[in-house]
């Protein structure tokens, strides 16, 4: 029941995003490529966090770690580095690289991502990523994404979005790969943002048998000015293709 709910909740995301990462399954489903098992572990967007686009001239840097066991971070751990601006008013463009110098299952460049996001409004934006053939990536992808915010009062927001993953990169060859985010904020100060990020994901060949629903809990602390950083748990909630392990994330943010 509760299964088919979040199924049933990732479909409405189809649908509706308001814009603001097997023992049973059946015979004829393809075997997921370590390719595409890869991909699909991935944020379908350039950018590692939601952040809509900004004024011209806004440049960030994101650089950080990604633990996805914390008993293992010496073999489960990537490291990444993603740069943004924005050459135009409401017009953001980035890249983000992926390095496996800890991970035993990636190799040392493992991963390049391209994209732009374009402002439907104050709190909306839609998305284009490109997954290039790079590292461990050996065929493109791409995603097409709507972002909306929702601000529920001066320290409470409910950010949302959806991406829908196409070509062989995100899908192996066929289907569409679905990721839907929903991220409660409360601003707890000017220094302290908590985030509880829970995110949705399937694919269309098999959405019971492919289905991933993982929380994110995470926390910004502002060091100084233009500088956070960000630290945060993942973990599995449903799913066969739930996260197994606890996973822990560092990232250091530079705005200008």
């Amino acid at each position: 029941m509760i299964k088919q709910a979040a199924l049933t909740c990732l479909c409405i995301f189809v649908f509706h995003s308001d814009a603001r990462s097997q023992e049973d399954a059946t015979d004829d489903l393809p075997p997921v490529s370590s390719e595409v098992a890869y991909v699909r572990g991935q944020h379908l967007s350039y950018d590692p966090f939601f952040v809509l686009p900004s004024q011209k001239g806004y440049k960030a840097i994101n650089a950080g770690m990604r633990s996805n066991d914390t008993k293992k971070p010496d073999k489960r751990t990537n490291f990444f580095l993603m740069a943004k601006f924005t050459p135009s008013e409401g017009i953001e463009v980035g890249t983000q690289l992926k390095f496996g110098f800890l991970n035993e299952t990636a190799s040392n460049f493992s991963l390049l991502m391209v994209g732009s996001k374009y402002s439907l409004g104050a709190r909306r934006a839609a998305s284009i990523n490109l997954l290039m053939p790079a590292g461990d990536i050996k065929n493109p992808g791409i995603s097409l994404g709507l972002m909306n915010s929702l601000s529920l009062s001066e320290h409470f927001e409910v950010n949302k979005q959806f991406h829908l993953g196409f070509l062989k990169g995100y899908t192996g060859g066929s289907g569409i790969v679905l990721n839907g985010q929903i991220e409660p904020v409360w601003v707890i100060n000017h220094r302290w943002v908590a985030y509880l990020d829970v995110t949705i994901s399937s694919h269309t060949e098999n959405l019971n048998n492919q289905l991933s629903i993982n929380a994110f809990p995470n926390v910004d602390w502002v060091v100084s000015d233009g500088n956070t950083l960000n630290l945060g748990l993942k973990f599995g909630l449903m799913g066969d293709l739930k996260s197994e392990t606890t996973g822990l994330y560092l990232t250091l943010l530079r705005t200008m």
